[in-house]
Order: C-alpha cells, then structure tokens, then sequence
C-alpha cells in the first residue's frame, strides 16, 4: 500500500488490514546509527558528577543519611542496651555493680569532704 492510497477504516475508524505480509517479504531492519543522545547524556552526567554544587550537595545527602542511619540505629538499640544495664547493675553480685560499688567507695569519701569544705 503507498502513501497515496486511501486507507479502510471501520465503522469505529479503526484501519483494516486488505494485504497479509509474510516475514520473508519484509526487509532487513535498516543499521541504526550511533545513539548520539546516549553518548551526549553520558557526556552531561560526567559533567554534573564533577560539578562542585553537586558534589556539595552529595556530601550534604551523604551527612545527612549518616546523621539518619546512627539515629535509627541508636534508637532501635536504645531499650536493649538499657535494659542490659539495668539488669547488671540489678544483680549485685555481677562484676559491674562490684565495679561501681568500690569505685564509689574509694571517691566517696573525697567528694564529700570536697562538696563540704565549700
């Protein structure tokens, strides 16, 4: 069918096909040219990475996620690493309670006399 032809549509306009076209008669899809598009974005994202508004921008990105991320971290550890104090610190007979009892007996005594000798 060449462009001059009038083209059968439906009732609801839709083309209608007159002329089967077998694969064999179809010809070879033509070589494409280089994508010079791709080539000329490759080009610009280059240029932007190297850019240094976007390089401040990334480290601002990358600050803030970390800020973000130890937040969250310390957030979901927060209740474990309370509750493992204080049932440590519960248990009198556990090493850390031991610690702190003798590092409060050996500075106790210093402190008061300091905070009463103001």
């Amino acid at each position: 069918m060449s462009m001059d032809e009038e083209l059968i549509v439906d009732a609801e306009g839709i083309p209608i096909l007159t002329a089967l076209v077998h694969e064999h008669e179809t010809a070879a899809p033509e070589a494409q040219p280089a994508d010079e598009s791709a080539e000329s974005t490759a080009a610009i994202a280059d240029r932007l990475l190297q850019s240094k508004p976007f390089k401040q921008q990334l480290e601002l990105l990358t600050a803030t996620l970390s800020q973000q991320l130890i937040e969250q971290v310390e957030q979901s550890l927060r209740p474990a690493i309370e509750q493992t104090i204080k049932l440590s610190l519960e248990d009198s007979q556990s090493h850390s309670a031991a610690a702190i009892r003798q590092q409060l007996e050996s500075t106790l005594p210093d402190l008061l006399a300091e905070a009463l000798s103001k």
